[in-house]
């Protein structure tokens, strides 16, 4: 369950590190399978990705699947396109809230036209609100 907290963190979030665009060292291994499932599933182009930590959202519906993908992987985003911020909360460790919500109330109004453009508005917003500690898996 923990490993659950950590992960979703690190997927939602993205509040962990210091250092812009790196994930922690600790949490590669829970979450290096998540970049390549969700890749296989969309066919998104990695650099696309790869390049949100510098605030560049390719326009592309193929991106926000991807971060729907990483959503749906923690079982956050419905299909109509909302995430359960709630569920996200309750999951979050203490030490790590302060950003978390910091995060979530400035983003938490944000839905799409479906589930991949509601998760790309989300995760972009994310991004703009905390950049500095913001990465992608």
């Amino acid at each position: 369950m923990k490993s659950l907290a950590v992960c979703l963190l690190v997927v939602c979030l993205g509040a962990l590190r210091v250092n812009a665009g790196e994930i922690p060292e600790e949490l590669k291994g829970l979450v290096e399978g998540l970049r390549e499932k969700c890749h296989r599933e969309t066919g998104v182009d990695i650099e696309h990705v790869d390049k949100t930590v510098e605030g560049y959202f390719h326009p592309s519906e193929l991106l926000g699947c991807y971060f729907s993908c990483l959503f749906n992987s923690f079982d956050l985003l419905n299909h109509d396109g909302h995430i359960d911020f709630d569920k996200m909360i309750a999951k979050i460790p203490p030490a790590y809230m302060e950003h978390a919500m910091e995060m979530i109330n400035a983003c938490r109004h944000l839905t799409g036209k479906n589930p991949c453009d509601s998760a790309f508005n989300i995760v972009q917003c994310f991004q703009k609100t905390n950049p500095e500690k913001f990465f992608m898996i």
